[in-house]
């Protein structure tokens, strides 16, 4: 009996007894797989075989349509970036590369057609928009903005794209109720970069007139603050500042610089919320404050002020941040442009965009070959993009 039961267990008929045990043996092929995993093994094969089949480009060129089209009918991303033509960033360069690989194709007849269609011969000879997500289903090409024409005039050509994108109207209060966000590669940012300032004295009563004024335009505008508004705006020793931001890793040494940083600020009149007491309560350097920090060892003026305005956050009932105003620039506009619209959203204060421009280089948007002695542009290594300004207070304001 038990010879049969062995027998029929073997053979899978299930004959003479209980549940059979899984062994997988009647489920297995010769391969080592199950059909299941079989199945998928063939869907994944076919998945790469119509992969192999299709060409590399795998991105559609578009040069007219951006909201309407390239946005909401193809891209649909949140962010989009601009590049420089013939820009070497690494997004660039891969779908360049493919660009040329299925060009070079003799039987290539689909794109031929496309670029005969379009007019373009090098489409990454053009600024380039592109979406800022994995995946790139397309790319948005500005024609008649090629290296040659960029280097003639880099503004005209951005504007240029700018009323493609936008539709001609580029007010800031409209391009903040855009349901995407448009700005600039690194690649984009050499001829002119993104704008912050730092106004200094040498004592904080120097600063109130400042920020008096800045109280009074956010209290003017009804509560009509641009979203990245600060909360209150103060002026903080420099010293503070910087033993804050050395004192990252000694908690007692913190604790003694929060408590000395709280004490300037309720000097200065503002409202902190009633559970930021000296134990409790942290304060965190925003990361420009803190590279305009490292970078002012590099100023050469020996005189050096001991205030700063600064933005402050309250980003909880115990977590304050502090930073600096200004921000990205946008399309066509220059590093003064960008300044003086970022340190109005921020903090209302109108900057004196004529007093800025009598004083700095054309690099920057000014009207000078070099920076006067007025005011101070540091650059960082580390980032390309960025310009932080050091000037005196009040002169700067309107």
């Amino acid at each position: 009996m038990a010879e049969k039961t062995l027998e029929s267990r073997q053979k899978g008929s299930g004959g003479g007894g209980g549940p059979r045990r899984s062994t997988g043996k009647s489920s297995v092929h010769s391969d080592g797989h199950t059909p299941k995993s079989n199945e998928r093994r063939k869907k994944t094969n076919n998945r790469v075989q119509q992969r192999n089949h299709l060409p590399k480009h795998l991105f559609k060129i578009e040069t007219a349509h951006f909201t309407s089209n390239f946005h909401s009918e193809i891209c649909r991303a949140a962010k989009y970036k601009v590049h420089a033509p013939l820009c070497t960033c690494s997004k660039v360069d891969r779908l360049r590369q493919r660009y040329l690989q299925e060009k070079d194709k003799n039987d290539n007849k689909s794109l031929a057609e496309q670029l005969k269609d379009l007019d373009i011969s090098d489409p990454f000879d053009n600024l380039v928009v592109l979406p800022d997500t994995k995946t790139t289903p397309a790319i948005f090409v500005c024609n008649e903005t090629s290296s040659n024409e960029f280097r003639n005039d880099a503004t005209l050509c951005e504007d240029k794209l700018a009323k493609e994108i936008f539709d001609g109207n580029t007010d800031t209060t409209s391009l903040d109720t855009l349901p995407f966000k448009v700005s600039c590669a690194l690649c984009l940012l050499g001829h002119q970069k993104n704008g912050f300032v730092a106004i200094v004295a040498d004592s904080a009563q120097e600063l109130q007139p400042t920020i008096c004024k800045a109280k009074a335009a956010s209290e003017a505008a009804n509560h009509e603050l641009h979203s990245d508004h600060a909360h209150f705006i103060c002026a903080v020793q420099l010293s503070s500042c910087k033993s804050l931001l050395r004192s990252a890793k000694t908690r007692s040494k913190h604790i003694q610089i929060v408590s000395e940083i709280l004490s300037q600020l309720k000097t200065g009149g503002v409202d902190l919320p009633p559970s930021a007491d000296d134990a409790s309560c942290t304060i965190q350097l925003g990361h420009h404050l803190s590279s305009l920090l490292w970078l002012e060892g590099k100023l050469k003026s020996k005189k050096r002020s001991q205030y700063i305005m600064v933005l402050g956050y309250v980003d909880g009932p115990t977590e304050l941040m502090l930073d600096l105003p200004g921000g990205k620039r946008h399309l066509g506009e220059s590093t003064l442009e960008s300044l003086v619209r970022e340190v109005k959203e921020e903090t209302s204060l109108e900057l004196d965009k004529q007093w800025l421009e009598e004083r700095l280089s054309r690099r920057y948007g000014g009207a000078l070959d070099e920076n006067s002695e007025d005011v101070h542009a540091l650059e960082s290594e580390k980032e390309n993009g960025n310009v932080y300004f050091v000037i005196p207070p009040m002169v700067s304001t309107k």
